[in-house]
């Protein structure tokens, strides 16, 4: 029966022009699929995803690049070891010692554990050993990396090529070897989570294909900052003393303290690292690196790590009990990054305790 202000028969058709669920649901999946497949056939014309521009990492890829052949050493991690580890320093404190080295900075400021990690395995796929010299020193290779950096990249480089070019799946496996059930839920979830919404940014391509595309220059200015008196990827931050001597004279330290958790991944880093490179007698260190608010609480970790019968060294400078110099307004820039002078006494303590660890464990040169 037709209702009010309807024509008759109106109803015999509507059953005709409703789609079934089945159908809807097939539609749904076909263009899924279809931009699956579409996602897919487009990735494998995107070579090398992790050299597409990304503004600061860029940067540093080229400045490794121009070191090919020439640095044996590196360092990697966050703008904590951007801003706080010179070459020039660490590798005069280390002339005419068996640790005798050239090295560059290859940190990144705003990096994590998964760029370091693709920034360090770049340098030991392109590391070449040192040319003998007769009645010369032999020159060592190492590799220092940041063990306290973020696992992740943090949240307002969700939706940045930084994080959308490097979240591959083996990026992915990292950060849930970085992960452990005593975690608080929030987040153990939160870092796995963070991974997996990266990698579906890079499977997807988002703005990779135009990257790929258009190639974008780097930022002149700041590789210039990195790179001048022979910096080597090392930035200088300027003095605030007056300022953080305020920060430091706050009463409210309560030096508590607590036991490090070396979690899966810290091991499994080193090991993927040892197995990067054809070149023999590379060494590895883990730098903890300082922070004001180590004053309030710092973790202890082990003295060193083995890895494959191989000793990794962990040279602690956020220990203000070791440390008590470290801690003065004159050597820091703002409560996370030191200044330069703050740079050169972390460098002459870490070139002290490389020194005195490799007195009394195994080093190779490097080449056997």
């Amino acid at each position: 029966m037709a209702g009010p202000g309807e024509e008759p028969g109106t109803e015999a058709f509507l059953p005709h022009i409703r789609p079934k669920m089945s159908a809807v649901v097939f539609a749904i999946a076909i263009a899924i699929f279809g931009f699956v497949v579409t996602a897919a056939l487009i990735h494998l014309f995107i070579r090398h995803p992790f050299y597409l521009h990304a503004d600061t990492r860029s940067e540093k890829l080229v400045l490794l690049d121009s070191w090919k052949g020439k640095a044996y050493s590196a360092s990697f991690g966050s703008s904590h070891v951007h801003n706080g580890f010179d070459p020039r320093i660490f590798d005069s404190e280390l002339n005419g010692t068996p640790l005798q080295t050239q090295s560059i900075n290859l940190a990144v400021a705003g990096g994590s554990q998964v760029e370091q990690r693709l920034m360090a395995l770049e340098f030991l796929h392109d590391l070449q050993p040192p040319t003998r010299i007769v009645g010369a020193v032999p020159q060592s290779c190492m590799v220092l990396l940041e063990l306290s950096a973020g696992a992740n990249m943090g949240t307002d480089h969700m939706v940045h090529p930084r994080t959308i070019n490097i979240y591959d799946m083996a990026s992915v496996r990292f950060i849930h070897s970085l992960t452990m059930p005593s975690m608080p839920r929030k987040q153990r979830w939160g870092r796995i989570g963070f991974a997996f919404a990266a990698a579906a940014e890079h499977y997807m391509n988002v703005g990779m294909l135009s990257a790929s595309i258009f190639n974008m220059p780097i930022d002149g200015d700041a590789y210039r900052d990195e790179t001048i008196d022979d910096r080597r990827g090392y930035q200088v931050l300027p003095a605030e003393t007056s300022r953080m001597n305020t920060v430091f004279g706050r009463e409210s330290r309560r030096g508590l303290y607590s036991t490090a958790e070396l979690l899966p991944g810290n091991y499994g880093l080193i090991d993927e690292l040892m197995h990067a490179t054809p070149v023999t007698g590379v060494n590895f260190v883990y730098l903890v690196m300082p922070n004001v608010e180590d004053l309030d609480h710092y973790e202890i970790y082990p003295d060193t790590i083995v890895v494959d019968g191989q000793n990794v060294p962990i040279i602690d400078l956020a220990r203000p009990d070791l440390n008590p110099e470290l801690y003065q307004g004159k050597y820091w820039h703002d409560p996370a990054h030191l200044n330069e002078a703050g740079a050169d006494l972390i460098m002459k303590l870490t070139a002290d305790r490389l020194k005195t660890f490799y007195a009394h464990h195994p080093l190779t040169a490097c080449g056997g």
